[in-house]
């Protein structure tokens, strides 16, 4: 029984390797073969047996006469049909098959050149899947397959032929291709020492040794699946959601080819006076447009660049990678990696990774992720989260700074600095910073810590250095009033509410809003001057206009730290449309009684008043 279980989990294991090896694409199999002095269809049946896998083509296309000899181990399938063949022949893989073509008859000067091979890890003899092929001169560029092969077309008139070879984690590879005809090159990669800098390393520069008749065998090593071999670089994930959102952008405009030419091609940078370009990968740069600076960039839709020195214009939108220096204009927006200097148009937005400093314009808005300075306009709002020296943001609707800012916030609703400004902040709703000097904030609503100069709105609140002011007090109309001044001592806003607790010739209740300044008579006491107005209802069903205007004049006598007394004389004016709606007030000074309007119904009384109360507040 033993016996037999061992057996079977012994055939079950070979039967495992065997499905692994055929869920391989025919012409990358591993095989092992030794064909001596054997007519080429008796050489195909061997070959077609130790893969696993049928040959399709045309007899006429093959010499039966030819007698072949091949030996080789762990070799691909395609390497063993190079030397069976030597390059007469191209080789598809269709599920289960492999179809061999007749190579057309060679022009006496052929325009176009095939290199292809395998690119290798130079220590373990691995396929390296995704690594980066290209030349410089054509940009004709490739990526190798799950299973490190590679196959680029280049022109045979080229003086001088560089291959370089990119991956990450291994040395940056160049070969000298010393014969312009169809052949194999294949490329052994060596590893990035750990502890040494990427920067320190050098460019290998290696000769092409290899022949149309020389395969290079495969160390043996598994068949690695594509699942298996691709990159397994960990990715740096961006720091914010707008990064984030970015990169999501840019990635759904590039190939996964261009992709990887980025990420291989990190530490290479490619130059070109112009290019002009449909989509990303339809263009001038080819397929390698993200490691290319352009002083000069046309794009009819969307256009891709690792940077732009001088121009840059889009139908959509500009994708670009690094820096911009110069003007860019896209209809729809420009997303950029790293600095904009210059002058950017965005028919929607603008976004930028690094530093600004110019003009930004977007129809909606612009994000600027690092320092920016110059001007940025935006039709709903503009974002910078570093500091802003030297900027003026103007926002239809919201401007953000992630930092300080350094000249001027104008929105239609709301301006937010989360450091300081140095300058001025204006807008209809909102305005916040930490401290703002040199200038002052303007708006309905303005919050600071602290301010240089007199806020200017309906409610300003500064908590460093602010006056803040809770009153408990009575006057003459009022025998209790609740107040709360806020603001800074030379400008805050007061907000009362007051009642007589229905006594009889009173107000319900009322409620008014004022301004005033405060100045310093002598260490525990100042003198506030301030201007309120009253609305006074009457609980009668029905609505009245009942306006007071109260001018007074008040001396804050401190007791400790927190709590002072106020007190002082007021010049009142009462108007209403009801002759009989003149409140009771005590005691108090007439001035003018039951005047009439020359033009309409209004009466008006004046008189004196008076006001005490205790406040409770900051030092």
């Amino acid at each position: 029984m033993t016996f037999l279980r061992s057996w079977i989990s012994l055939f079950l294991f070979c039967s495992a390797i065997g499905l692994r090896a055929q869920s391989a694409p025919p012409l990358e199999r591993l095989i092992t073969v030794n064909i001596r002095n054997q007519r080429v269809e008796e050489a195909l049946r061997q070959i077609s047996t130790a893969g696993h896998f049928a040959f399709s083509y045309n007899p006429a296309h093959i010499d039966k006469s030819a007698v072949v000899s091949v030996r080789l181990t762990n070799g691909t399938v395609r390497q063993v049909l190079n030397q069976v063949f030597a390059n007469g022949m191209t080789f598809k893989s269709r599920g289960n098959h492999v179809i061999l073509l007749r190579v057309d008859p060679t022009e006496p000067t052929p325009k176009n050149l095939l290199l292809d091979g395998y690119i290798l890890d130079e220590q373990t003899g691995k396929r390296i899947a995704q690594a980066s092929i290209f030349e410089k001169t054509t940009l004709a560029s490739t990526v190798s397959n799950p299973f490190g092969y590679y196959r680029i077309k280049l022109p045979a008139d080229l003086p001088s032929i560089r291959l370089d070879v990119r991956k990450q984690a291994y040395v940056r590879e160049t070969v000298t291709i010393r014969g312009t005809f169809t052949h194999t090159v294949n490329v052994r990669l060596k590893p990035l020492p750990q502890q040494i800098s990427v920067e320190t390393i050098p460019i290998r520069i290696t000769d092409d040794t290899t022949r149309s008749a020389m395969a290079l065998a495969v160390n043996s090593v598994p068949v690695e699946m594509p699942a298996m071999v691709n990159d397994t670089t960990p990715e740096q994930k961006p720091w914010s959601i707008i990064e984030r959102g970015r990169i999501g952008i840019m990635n759904l405009f590039v190939s996964t080819q261009q992709a990887i030419h980025d990420i291989n091609l990190s530490r290479d940078t490619l130059y070109r006076d112009w290019q002009v370009s449909l989509v990303p990968y339809i263009g001038t740069n080819h397929r390698l447009s993200g490691r290319i600076i352009n002083r000069l960039s046309f794009n009819a839709l969307v256009g891709y660049s690792f940077g732009v020195r001088s121009f840059e214009v889009g139908g959509l939108l500009n994708l670009v990678q690094a820096d911009v220096h110069g003007f860019q204009a896209g209809g729809l927006g420009n997303l950029v990696g790293r600095n904009v200097t210059g002058a950017q148009f965005g028919g929607l937005f603008n976004v930028a990774g690094g530093q600004v400093n110019g003009f930004q314009a977007g129809g909606l808005f612009n994000v600027n992720l690092k320092q920016a300075s110059g001007v940025q306009v935006g039709g709903l709002f503009n974002a910078t989260l570093g500091d802003q020296p030297g900027m003026v943001q103007i926002g239809g609707l919201l401007n953000f700074a992630g930092g300080s800012i350094d000249g001027v916030q104008l929105a239609g609703l709301v301006n937010y600095a989360r450091n300081d400004v140095r300058g001025w902040q204006i807008s209809g709703l909102l305005n916040r910073a930490r401290t703002v000097t040199r200038g002052h904030q303007i708006g309905l609503i303005n919050l600071a810590d602290s301010v240089e100069k007199v806020p200017i709105g309906l409610f300003s609140h500064v908590r460093k250095g602010g006056y803040r002011r809770i009153e408990v007090a009575t006057d003459e109309v009022n025998l209790l009033n609740i107040a709360y001044r806020t603001g800074v001592r030379r400008f805050y806003n007061i907000f009362t509410a007051g009642t007589s607790f229905e006594r009889i010739g009173s107000p319900t209740v009322s409620a008014g809003y004022g301004l005033g300044t405060a100045f310093t008579l002598s260490r525990r006491t100042m003198m506030s001057l301030e201007a309120t107005a009253h609305h006074l209802f009457y609980n009668r069903g029905y609505y009245e206009n009942n306006q007071q205007i109260r001018l007074g004049t008040l001396i804050e006598t401190r007791f400790s730290k927190h709590l002072s007394l106020a007190f002082g004389p007021s010049v009142n004016w009462y108007f209403s449309e009801d002759e009989a709606s003149r409140p009771v007030t005590q005691p108090t000074l007439s001035l003018f009684d039951n005047r009439v309007s020359a033009f309409g119904s209004t009466y008006h009384w004046g008189w004196i008043g008076f006001q005490a109360g205790l406040r409770f507040g900051n030092s």
